[in-house]
């Protein structure tokens, strides 16, 4: 995959990229939005610990794929706290390691259950 930021346009908001090519022949995954409940069926307490459960839990099913983050290509999180995005940045720089797939980040008035403050989704190739 090659992952671009095309002159001509601002560059991106923080670290993402703006577009993604995709090699013809890939094998393509994608991971249902996965918010942040452990394996136990618990949510997580507070938007930190439920971003990152949210990755966790994306990235387990990229491994089951055989994938890793480095294969994530498009990224879409939805945020129900404005005053998280932030703090999502952080987590997703840390959980991606320098890895930068194109993105989308919209803050909604909810999720599925009230105490959920974050969800993320993911396509991925292999």
């Amino acid at each position: 995959m090659e992952c671009y930021n095309p002159p001509g346009i601002a560059p991106p908001a923080s670290h993402y990229s703006h577009g993604v090519a995709v090699p013809a022949n890939a094998r393509r995954v994608i991971v249902s939005g996965q918010i942040g409940i452990t394996p136990e069926g618990k949510i997580e307490d507070g938007s930190d610990a439920q971003m990152r459960r949210c990755w966790m839990n994306l990235l387990a099913v990229l491994q089951a794929q055989g994938l890793s983050k480095k294969d994530l290509v498009k990224v879409t999180v939805f945020l129900t706290r404005a005053e998280d995005v932030g703090l999502y940045r952080t987590v997703r720089d840390e959980m991606l390691d320098g890895h930068a797939p194109a993105s989308t980040l919209l803050i909604v008035s909810g999720l599925a259950a009230p105490e959920l403050t974050v969800e993320i989704e993911g396509e991925a190739i292999g």
